[in-house]
């Protein structure tokens, strides 16, 4: 029914309400990646959650039934990180394709402060015991896993997940530390952290050995986060949603502030919102 431009007043209070992903069918990855690297990439005053031995995480997904959007694709690459009494996972960067990724682009920056970006392609491929996931930008494969079902590289890892079937599934706790702002005529204003608490229930996890190859374009720099050593992957179908988003800091020192959004403009911008100089034809 056409209903013309606006939107009913008493549907205001429906935006994004309920907002869940549903159906995710894909993978969750858990590494290791280098201490001092970790630190560097983490911008202040978070921290890596195990300083010594900080882990990485990632995940490639195909959403095929999000509560606000068409279906997607979705990946993204963070490390474990941890403020103050909070720890979640911290985004590099997260991207999405597909006919719903532009509404999961938005709602995910604009709502939530999640570090997301569009790609071309996002595959998710198993055929019984091997499978493959990527996620490719600007031509470049920035994360490809390659994976065989049965065990983990680490055999003694172990996650609550496991086990978990249709009829009963596992619910487990989860977060991210997420970063807001402001842009006021070039100023970068209003800086803060929320902790976006966010469980999951899975439906099924296959535990599995995973390669794992990372690799950096001009304007998504994936490969600097070294990958020491595989824990290992599940192949999953699940559900996850938002329960709250808390303000857990703020940033009232400029040159602090300052020191932040030189790490996380990379996850949300391109090098060309900062050059005069720039085009691309194909």
């Amino acid at each position: 029914m056409d209903r013309g431009y606006k939107i009913p007043e008493e549907e205001l209070g429906n935006f994004m309400k309920g907002g869940a992903m549903n159906d995710q069918y894909g993978i969750q990855l858990f590494f290791n990646t280098d201490p001092k690297r970790a630190k560097e990439l983490l911008p202040p005053p978070l921290v890596p959650a195990d300083p010594v031995n900080p882990m990485g995480f990632a995940y490639i997904v195909n959403i095929r039934q999000p509560t606000f959007s068409p279906w997607y694709m979705e990946g993204g690459l963070g490390i474990m990180a941890r403020l103050g009494d909070y720890e979640g996972v911290y985004f590099l960067g997260l991207m999405l394709s597909g006919p719903g990724a532009l509404m999961g682009v938005f709602s995910g920056r604009e709502t939530s402060g999640l570090a997301k970006k569009l790609c071309e392609r996002i595959l998710v491929e198993r055929t019984g015991d091997v499978g493959r996931c990527l996620i490719r930008r600007d031509g470049v494969d920035l994360l490809d896993v390659k994976l065989k079902m049965g065990s983990y590289n680490l055999k003694s890892h172990r996650v609550e997940q496991e086990g978990c079937s249709r009829e009963k599934p596992a619910t487990t706790g989860g977060g991210c530390l997420n970063h807001v702002y402001h842009v006021e005529q070039g100023a970068f204003t209003n800086l803060r952290v929320n902790f976006y608490n966010s469980p999951t229930r899975y439906y099924s996890w296959d535990p599995a050995e995973a390669e794992v190859s990372l690799a950096s374009s001009i304007n998504d720099r994936w490969g600097e986060l070294p990958v020491t050593n595989v824990i290992g992957a599940g192949w999953m179908v699940s559900d996850n949603w938002v329960i709250s988003q808390e303000k857990i800091y703020e940033y009232t020192d400029e040159k602090e502030l300052n020191q932040a959004m030189s790490l996380l403009l990379p996850g949300r911008y391109d090098r060309c919102t900062f050059l005069r100089d720039h085009q691309s034809y194909e």
